[in-house]
């Protein structure tokens, strides 16, 4: 199975703590991607400044679209993205 790992990091100025209503939205967007079987997993970052999202059999290209959709993208440094190939 193709993953598509995207690391997302809230840019040094914006706190999660100000981005309440942005975060609602944004939860939102998750669960429909996985009620779509779009993703393989999601993961907050223990630090709370940022996620990782792995998306099952989308290229990165894909990828790199629908995070453009998120509502917390213009609050974001520039996302990682990481090809993986699971194994078993």
């Amino acid at each position: 199975m193709n993953i598509t790992m995207a690391i997302l990091t809230l840019k040094d100025d914006v706190r999660s703590e100000d981005l309440t209503e942005v975060l609602i939205h944004e939860r939102e967007a998750i669960a429909q991607w996985t009620k779509d079987g779009l993703l393989y997993d999601f993961f907050l970052r223990q630090t709370r400044n940022g996620a990782v999202i792995l998306f099952k059999e989308l290229d990165e290209a894909k990828s790199r679209e629908l995070i453009a959709t998120l509502p917390l993208f213009p609050y974001l440094k520039p996302v990682e993205y990481f090809g993986l190939i699971k194994q078993g």
